[in-house]
């Protein structure tokens, strides 16, 4: 199937929705965009909620009060409730058609109110029903949500069907992990989890019956279980500490903000110097890492080299001085062996045809005699490259450790600079709005704890490697003596094959997800970049941890100083990147797109829309805010379709704009 669309959706009595309304959504070619029109409170959100009912069952603008227990919103009209004694009902229905250029798939869920003796209403909806298009008939289709899987499941649907206005929140405190949720949920590895799930079980099952084992192999199991439990222990406590520090640097990232809102311009200088200080220490740190790597290969490489470079100038020497006095290529050479070989008579005159043992001497000098040419004639061209790429090596090892003085002392300065402002904001005493010295002292103690978290952290990772190779060596122990029995042998066998799917699984899901990550993070930059209203380039990076950095052109991470705005266009951003890779060919609806961006940046992003997710059909819903004049000629040749909703007196219809 190509190009899905909502075809139409059809509400019979759902809020503020009275009798039936038909909404048109079929898009085709260029025409790709719907734009439904409304103000606020006049059932623009409700559409989105809508849809997400008839499809999952949950009101997606809703979910949230009703999760917490505030169920109070009736889904059949309030004017039809109105007309209701005491324990009488209403029903509805949403209905919706689904296909390329024709329908194909027609979702339908109904609904009820009933109105109870005290006057309140409760509301009921009913099973998903769907009939599906089979050549020219119409036929019910048993299983709906396995169907609605395949075109859109419950999993991915909120990276297809939003609310633009949340979007500015995607990317506050604590967004890596809804980062990594989300390429999760796109990325089609449920099988490969399941398969793993499986895999683990099979391991703890058969790891319990080799507990049974007798003698030596159960004491060398046991002692791996306890090195194993004492392993997991550390890992557990090494997640418990980064979650500590991300908690502490977050607290600094508090208190940087308010001292840089603080009214005082000298304590706003030094914050914004401290933001660049601690920039420039990051990026050398990380250069520094970068040079001690490619130091220690340029030692690897030039080392055997230096230690024996007097031996294979020698050699060199030596070659040199042979040839120019004939002595190589060497005299006898194999052509001329193998010419008195086929001659049959030997320099000396002697008849060789008659003489096995002297041609097997022949033949052995020969071959003998061609590969001292082929040594020494590789050895000739070698030896220079050698000596050369030693050199080079050598070169390049000097250079680095200059590179890596002169960065060193880059680092000690700016720590020294560092030092001294956390000391002068400490020691200020001036009448503030905020306190700057306690909040200082507060920072410094932060720092002083992550600093230690981070020491421990480091400490635990060592005893854990250190447990690795106790752990490998023990399991090859275990598995050499259980494997003595015959009984323990097929069990061995196996864990084993378990133990390897599990390996070969775990690569291929790791391959996945990286390979999801690489095309998120291409797809971030060119969304970003294209809806993005300032003239500037970005560049997007998404991390193996799941962060987002935003580089502008000085290569500042901006990722913690964006606006509401820019924070919304980042996150419609990684939703469309989402979509794109996820292989699911849905519609795209999207509330409120344009509620945080103000009037320029509006017509900045309404300009690439057209062209944004151009394959795809987008309906946005938008207030007159959003869908101004400008925005709307922007749009105009895109759009296939416009609405408008008429509220009055609590109910609302759907116009041709």
């Amino acid at each position: 199937m190509t190009n899905l669309q909502i075809l139409s959706l059809e509400l019979k009595d759902y809020r503020q929705y009275k009798g039936t309304q038909k909404i048109d959504l079929r898009t085709e070619g260029d025409r790709h965009i719907n734009v439904i029109e409304g103000q606020n409170g006049a059932g623009k959100s409700n559409i989105l909620n809508a849809i997400t009912l008839c499809f999952y069952g949950t009101e997606e603008h809703l979910k949230d009060e009703k999760e917490g227990g505030l169920d109070t919103f009736p889904l059949v009209n309030r004017t039809r409730l109105e007309e209701l004694n005491e324990n009488e009902e209403a029903s509805g229905y949403i209905e919706i058609e689904l296909g390329d250029s024709e329908p194909e798939y027609v979702f339908k869920r109904e609904f009820k109110t009933v109105k109870d003796s005290n006057g309140m209403f409760n509301s009921v909806a009913g099973d998903l029903k769907l009939q599906r298009k089979v050549n020219r008939d119409w036929k019910p289709v048993d299983n709906p949500h396995t169907h609605l899987n395949e075109i859109l499941p419950t999993r991915v649907h909120e990276y297809f069907l939003f609310d633009g206005e949340r979007l500015h929140e995607f990317f506050e405190e604590g967004y890596p992990d809804r980062v990594k949720t989300a390429i999760l949920d796109v990325s089609h590895i449920e099988l490969l989890n399941r398969s793993l799930t499986h895999l683990d079980k099979m391991q703890t099952e058969l790891s319990r019956e080799a507990s049974d084992f007798e003698g030596e192999a159960k004491r060398l199991k046991d002692n791996l279980d306890e090195k194993e439990q004492e392993k997991e222990r550390k890992a557990n406590r090494i997640e418990e500490l980064e979650g500590n520090i991300a908690e502490a640097e977050s607290s600094i990232d508090e208190i940087d903000t308010k001292l840089r809102d603080s009214s005082d311009a000298s304590v706003r200088e030094k914050q914004e110097r401290r933001k660049y200080l601690n920039q420039r220490l990051e990026k050398l740190e990380d250069s520094l890492e970068e040079l001690e790597s490619d130091t220690i290969e340029s030692m690897v490489e030039a080392g055997p080299i230096v230690y024996n470079y007097e031996a294979l100038d020698f050699t060199h020497e030596q070659f040199a001085e042979m040839a120019n006095t004939g002595q190589l290529p060497p005299k006898i050479q194999d052509w001329f062996i193998q010419e008195l070989i086929n001659r049959g008579t030997c320099i000396c005159g002697a008849d060789l045809d008659s003489n096995e043992e002297k041609i097997e001497h022949l033949q052995e000098l020969e071959q003998e005699m061609s590969i001292v040419m082929q040594e020494n004639l590789e050895g000739k061209a070698e030896l220079p490259r050698i000596i050369r790429d030693g050199g080079d090596a050598m070169n390049q090892l000097i250079t680095n450790r200059q590179k890596m003085s002169e960065q060193s002392e880059e680092l000690e300065e700016v720590d020294i600079e560092l030092r001294d402002i956390s000391s002068e904001l400490k020691n200020y005493d001036l009448p503030e709005d905020v306190d700057v010295s306690k909040l200082e002292s507060q920072r410094e103690d932060l720092e002083d704890r992550i600093s230690e978290m981070h020491e421990e952290v480091g400490k635990l990772r060592g005893e854990i490697n250190t447990l690795d190779d106790e752990i490998e060596e023990l399991d090859e122990s275990w598995r050499e003596e259980a494997a003595k029995e015959d009984k323990h042998r097929v069990l061995m066998e196996k864990l084993e094959f378990v133990e390897d799917a599990d390996t070969e699984l775990s690569s291929i899901k790791e391959t996945i997800l990286a390979k999801i990550r690489e095309d998120t993070e291409q797809n971030m930059n060119q969304y970003f970049n294209d809806l993005i209203w300032k003239d500037e380039d970005y560049t997007i990076e998404l991390g193996d941890d799941y962060t987002v950095s935003v580089f502008g052109r000085h290569g500042d991470n901006k990722i913690g100083s964006l606006s509401a705005g820019e924070k919304q266009v980042l996150a419609l951003s990684f939703m469309s990147a989402l979509t794109k890779i996820s292989g699911f060919n849905a519609p795209i609806l999207i509330d409120t797109p344009l509620g945080r961006i103000s009037s320029k940046p509006k017509n900045r992003i309404a300009q690439n829309l057209p062209e944004y997710l151009e394959d795809t059909q987008i309906t946005f819903l938008m207030t007159d805010e959003e869908y101004t004049d400008d925005v709307r000629a922007y749009l105009q040749n895109s759009v296939a379709n416009e609405y408008i909703l008429d509220y009055v007196n609590e109910i609302t219809e759907v116009h041709d704009r």
